[in-house]
């Protein structure tokens, strides 16, 4: 299943490094459920909302990033993309553009939908994520690139099955 092409929907996150912190959200409002009260990087859908279908990944970026902990990027570079399967829930499969930013103007604040706040880079609360983010994000951290396929369970929480490459 890890080299299925099903429908997926296209996402952005950005992991924000600053002098050896990386910042994280935990996730309070989501629009299916998928991911609430986890921790993850700042990011969301592309091209979700009327008037920005021709939206690109970078644009997309820029935008869920100001929506949810209201700052401005201004220095962002991609490091891979990100596969998930859920086949017990299709509906949320997608292909997931990572980032790590590394400029931005303001602070990041709480809003609505994301509480922000700075972990260590060598402490990221693994717990407290999506199973895959124990396979993939200290690669980004470290300054490689991926391209990483995740399956998971009909628990749609524990991945199953995985492909992780550096590029």
């Amino acid at each position: 299943m890890v080299n299925a092409e099903p429908g997926l929907t296209p996402m952005v996150v950005g992991y924000f490094l600053k002098d050896d912190k990386v910042l994280l959200g935990l996730r309070k409002l989501t629009e299916w459920g998928l991911g609430k009260n986890l921790l993850s990087g700042i990011g969301g859908k592309v091209g979700d909302l009327p008037g920005l279908e021709d939206e690109t990944l970078d644009e997309a970026l820029e935008r869920e990033v100001k929506e949810e902990v209201g700052v401005t990027v201004t220095s962002y570079h991609s490091v891979g993309e990100v596969t998930f399967l859920f086949p017990s829930k299709p509906k949320w499969n997608q292909r997931v553009h990572v980032y790590i930013v590394d400029g931005w103007e303001g602070e990041p604040m709480e809003t609505d939908v994301i509480k922000p706040e700075w972990y260590d880079v060598d402490c990221v609360p693994f717990d407290q994520m999506w199973d895959d983010s124990k396979y993939y994000v200290p690669l980004v951290l470290s300054g490689l690139a991926v391209k990483a396929t995740f399956v998971f369970g009909s628990d749609n929480r524990t991945v199953i099955e995985k492909s992780v490459k550096t590029l």
